[in-house]
């Protein structure tokens, strides 16, 4: 199987009207081209290339969805705003998420616009195609309901100047282009695709499952659709849990069976355009005052952008549970010799309980206590937003120098271990208490310490909504998936205000972005805020 490394060029104008660029740049194919398999692949290959524009290659989606929860606050170098929610009407962040996804469904339009008329392409080849372009079109919609509420609909290309637009009820565009969409890619999408990186019915189906998971009208039928379409995922398809959770981020091992869909960045520098940037993102100042320490590739080049909350590393039981050093770093050891250290001794490390005076100088290394512990005097250091445990699923060793930025890393949209994530939670809210336990059971004994399996098993009167946050949290950490989780459950404002210490501020109306200003400009129609912004 080849991975498909597919270019960001588009090759018509792509602008949807509500993202209308005064000057807008495009480069417009020969006439016939989108009639020609040649095109038709070039075109399909440029909608998935867009979502790298603002998944792994800018901090924009996760700063969306990861930081400002109960899980992630701004690092030394973040922007607290998004912690706060004082969130700028003119944040690139929320503007480059909009005008992306805007960009992305417009070529997926074309897509469907040409596709009936491509002359050298089977029936069932343009079917796969208009399947994957349609799975696009939904997820990048999702995304816009979700951050944004009511938004523009098109289902069309845009054709010519258009500057007005419409704000669309999100059922709508549920029921008109997100359901439609996603029943269509499942109904004719392959089950694998010879293209590593390319959707397949699985992937349709998990992601089908998560939305109905997240319409708050769904009520038992719907919960009961979304359980047989992840239960489906895991047990009709290729992809299975890895042995080990340590497997699952493993960049040696990055076409793993336990991914179901991932978006391409090639180790090749031409093909690679900014790369994947998200190992930046989570490195603390690993280098700068701490005896044997330098920047190394093995570490990263330190963004420091997000940083854990205390309530994200004490969700996990460390003793029995091997996600904790699997996802995370709290150990660092040394890059140059210093004083009483040498190369390869431990020089630093963060315990997740406190550690008294008389443990701590006992060693030869530095300890930062937990963040909100007893202060030892000025002497002893604790956790702040310089110095942090690290997430570690992100590191890329394969970078040729310690500064470069252009990471090589998959950025891994869906895998097998959220599908049980998924399955089990539709189970419970459809009340099937006992389809609920094997799924979710499954998967912590997966990620247990070997010997500890029975210890990882939960029973009924463990199961709730917060319970599921809490497992979602253990293992999706850092995925881009949080935001989301917290506000399709309904627990957005109370958690992101209970434990993070800079979110305490946090109001209803929150839960929704800000349209970005340039939209609101743009249009000559009035194009309304959302409340409270």
């Amino acid at each position: 199987m080849k991975k498909i490394f597919l270019t960001s060029i588009i090759f018509s104008l792509l602008f949807s009207c509500d993202i209308l660029h005064e000057d807008p740049k495009t480069v417009l194919p020969p006439d016939g081209y989108y009639d020609t398999k040649t095109g038709m692949e070039t075109l399909v290959n440029a909608c998935y290339a867009r979502l790298r524009s603002f998944t792994a290659s800018t901090t924009n989606l996760l700063q969306l969805t990861e930081q400002g929860t109960d899980i992630f606050e701004a690092g030394v170098d973040g922007d607290v705003n998004f912690d706060t929610y004082s969130i700028s009407l003119t944040a690139g962040q929320i503007t480059s998420v909009w005008e992306n996804c805007y960009i992305g469904i417009n070529a997926c339009n074309n897509v469907m616009h040409y596709i009936g008329a491509v002359s050298d392409m089977s029936d069932s080849e343009k079917k796969i195609r208009e399947a994957e372009a349609r799975f696009l079109r939904a997820y990048m919609y999702y995304h816009l309901i979700m951050q944004f509420g009511d938004v523009h609909l098109s289902l069309e290309p845009t054709v010519g100047v258009q500057t007005e637009a419409n704000r669309t009820p999100v059922a709508q565009i549920l029921d008109e282009a997100i359901y439609p969409d996603l029943r269509f890619a499942v109904e004719y999408l392959p089950t694998s695709q010879s293209d590593y990186g390319r959707i397949d019915q699985f992937g349709a189906k998990f992601f089908l499952s998560y939305v109905l998971l997240s319409d708050e009208r769904s009520s038992t039928s719907e919960f009961e659709e979304a359980a047989a379409l992840a239960t489906n995922v895991i047990t009709d398809s290729q992809y299975t849990l890895l042995e080990e959770r340590s497997q699952v981020f493993d960049q040696e091992n990055d076409m793993n069976k336990e991914i179901i869909w991932s978006l391409q960045f090639s180790e090749d520098e031409s093909l690679r355009e900014s790369g994947n940037e998200t190992h930046l993102y989570f490195a603390p100042k690993y280098d700068v005052n701490i005896p044997g320490m330098v920047r190394a590739i093995k570490y990263g080049r330190p963004y420091s952008r997000f940083k854990p909350t205390q309530f994200a590393l004490d969700l996990y039981d460390e003793a029995i549970d091997s996600r904790y050093q699997a996802y995370w770093r709290d150990t660092w050891y040394a890059i140059i010799d210093a004083e009483n250290i040498a190369i390869g001794d431990t020089a630093f490390y963060l315990p997740k309980k406190m550690w008294n005076k008389d443990q701590i100088d006992s060693k030869k290394y530095m300890v930062f206590n937990p963040e909100f512990s007893e202060s030892l005097g000025s002497a002893y250091s604790k956790v702040n937003n310089r110095v942090y445990v690290q997430m570690r699923k992100f590191d890329d060793t394969k970078r040729l120098t310690i500064n470069e930025t252009k990471g090589t890393r998959d950025w891994v949209c869906f895998r097998t271990a959220e599908a049980y994530l998924l399955a089990g939670e539709a189970y419970y809210r459809a009340g099937d208490i006992d389809n609920a336990l094997k799924y979710i059971n499954t998967l912590r004994r997966n990620c247990a310490i070997e010997g500890k399996e029975k210890e990882m098993e939960i029973s009924a009167s463990d199961l709730s909504v917060d319970f599921i946050l809490d497992e979602r949290a253990r293992e999706l950490c850092g995925e881009g998936k949080r935001w989301y989780d917290l506000k399709r459950l309904g627990r957005l404002v109370e958690r992101a205000s209970k434990y993070n210490s800079k979110a305490a501020n946090m109001q209803t109306y929150h839960l929704l972005r800000p349209i970005p200003q340039s939209q609101i400009d743009r249009c000559s129609n009035v194009y309304q805020q959302n409340p409270g912004w």
